[in-house]
């Protein structure tokens, strides 16, 4: 067992008790949005992850799987729904609203399925 060394602050002892390096890290949205729902509602596991000090190599991972989700899935549907460089010439408007569509509908997905579990 680890031996705790203790701090006297006007006769008082508190455990000298730090949190280990942490990693600076740059997280895009899915990332903050994760760290957001465990902060707010699965507050043990975010706490067990940031006094184990795997926080942030946790969202750094999760961050880049979700960006690489969303950029595979916002391609599959654009061949799925035709939207095309022949449409964009066409139709700008219409091709306007089809990717707004398509990346509503991608964001929703990833949000329900990955982000918010």
């Amino acid at each position: 067992m680890k031996e705790t060394k203790y701090i006297e602050i006007d006769g008082l002892l508190y455990p000298n008790l730090k949190l280990p390096e942490q990693k600076e890290v740059h997280l895009s949205r899915f990332g903050r949005m994760r760290k957001q729902y465990l902060k707010e509602q699965h507050s043990i596991i975010y706490t067990n992850l940031l006094i184990s000090g795997e926080l942030f190599d946790y969202l750094e991972k999760f961050d880049n799987e979700m960006n690489e989700l969303y950029n595979r899935l916002m391609k599959q549907y654009k061949v799925k729904w035709n939207v095309t460089e022949e449409l964009k010439e066409k139709d700008q408007i219409r091709c306007v609203q089809e990717m707004n569509n398509i990346k509503q509908c991608v964001e929703e997905f990833v949000k329900n399925e990955y982000i918010y579990r």
